[in-house]
């Protein structure tokens, strides 16, 4: 819950961050950008730190730095000052959120019973705490700093409480003399034309959210003249809708097709997308946005399944590589919005998720063939 939290009180407050620091769009979009390498590079090192150092103390050292980081952007008096805090958040929200996966495939295994898929659900549910309480401070009329330690210090006692049931080790498993000299000799594989439509997908789905979540505050504010403590609810809304959709997830794959469930949600997150852009009221942007998560909420899991069944390749390489498009293009591009929203408007480069949102429509109808099963 720790990176959904801070990620939800950041993006929430960034029109007070705006404002106290006085970037203007494409600063902020650098600010972001510094938030997007520093978790893309995490990402990447991550397996060699956990290798060395385990899961567990990687998880409880930057679920320490990350409220830290988040509390430090709340006093952070000009934008370059601001950047270097959002690396820092970046690379806690990447080992973190590596860690607490790594955490949950363990707990799997010595339980024996799922436990990912409520991790995640609780991921959304820290973003939507987060971004709840960046509305209710900002209508108190209290700023990023005050908003981040009231958070904080109740997290601090639940981070007490939750990190008693971590596992000691990296999450590989442990191989006998044994089992190495029944491992057969790598062979190069090749990838299938469906991991390649699954990570485009991906990419769109993950860019697309995070549009939301790091400018939908500011559209509202800037562009539709909704005050801040509106502006602030939307990645609520947006979290709500996905942890609503992801606990009831699996029970609505075994009733809808994944074709259906990818080709219609692609269209209502285009519809709703559309609506978002060209109604005036804010309370209605927020519906809209409810309504472009409900078709993309259940995007990932679906295409991460159906990645991983793939035949012709291994579980462990595709989910590498769809991985690596979707997350960066979540940490990337953002950012990127800023630099277009500079030569133009938000509204007008918000556009692109419109493009993105189709690519999701068109991409449903490679998927009308039954799921593959390991």
């Amino acid at each position: 819950m720790g990176p959904g939290l801070g990620y939800g009180i950041l993006t929430s407050r960034l029109p007070f961050l705006k404002a106290q620091t006085g970037a203007t769009e494409a600063e902020i979009g650098l600010i972001l950008l510094c938030i997007g390498l520093s978790g893309l590079a995490a990402l990447l090192a991550s397996n060699r730190l956990l290798s060395r150092w385990g899961s567990r103390s990687i998880l409880l050292l930057f679920s320490l730095v990350l409220p830290v980081a988040v509390s430090l952007c709340g006093i952070a008096p000009t934008p370059s000052v601001l950047g270097f805090m959002c690396i820092l958040v970046g690379l806690s929200i990447g080992l973190c959120d590596v860690s607490m996966n790594t955490q949950g495939v363990m707990i799997e295994r010595h339980f024996t019973r799922p436990a990912l898929s409520l991790m995640h659900a609780a991921y959304s549910l820290g973003g939507v705490l987060g971004a709840l309480s960046g509305a209710l401070f900002a209508a108190l009329g209290l700023g990023m700093l005050e908003n981040a330690l009231g958070v904080f210090i109740l997290y601090l006692f639940a981070r007490a409480w939750a990190t008693k049931g971590l596992i000691a080790g990296s999450g590989e498993p442990v191989q006998t003399q044994s089992t190495r000299s029944n491992i057969p000799p790598r062979v190069k594989e090749r990838v299938p034309a469906l991991i390649y439509i699954c990570a485009l997908m991906l990419a769109s789905n993950y860019a697309s959210e995070g549009s939301v979540g790091e400018w939908g505050s500011l559209y509202l504010n800037l562009e539709k003249g909704a005050p801040e403590e509106t502006a602030a609810l939307t990645f609520a809304v947006f979290s709500t809708v996905t942890v609503l959709c992801r606990l009831a997830g699996d029970r609505i794959r075994l009733m809808v097709s994944d074709a259906r469930l990818l080709t219609g949600g692609g269209l209502i997150a285009l519809l709703a997308m559309l609506c978002v852009l060209h109604l005036d009221r804010p309370v209605y942007i927020l519906i809209a946005y409810g309504f472009m998560e409900l078709g993309m909420s259940l995007m990932s899991p679906i295409l991460f399944s159906r990645a991983g069944s793939c035949p012709g390749i291994s579980s462990a390489r595709a989910i590498s590589l769809v991985s690596t498009y979707s997350y960066g293009a979540l940490l990337l591009f953002p950012p990127l919005l800023g630099f277009a929203a500079e030569h133009s408007s938000i509204g007008q480069a918000l556009y692109i998720v419109v493009g993105l949102c189709t690519v999701l429509t068109i991409g449903g109808l490679a998927f009308r063939t039954k799921r593959q099963t390991n």
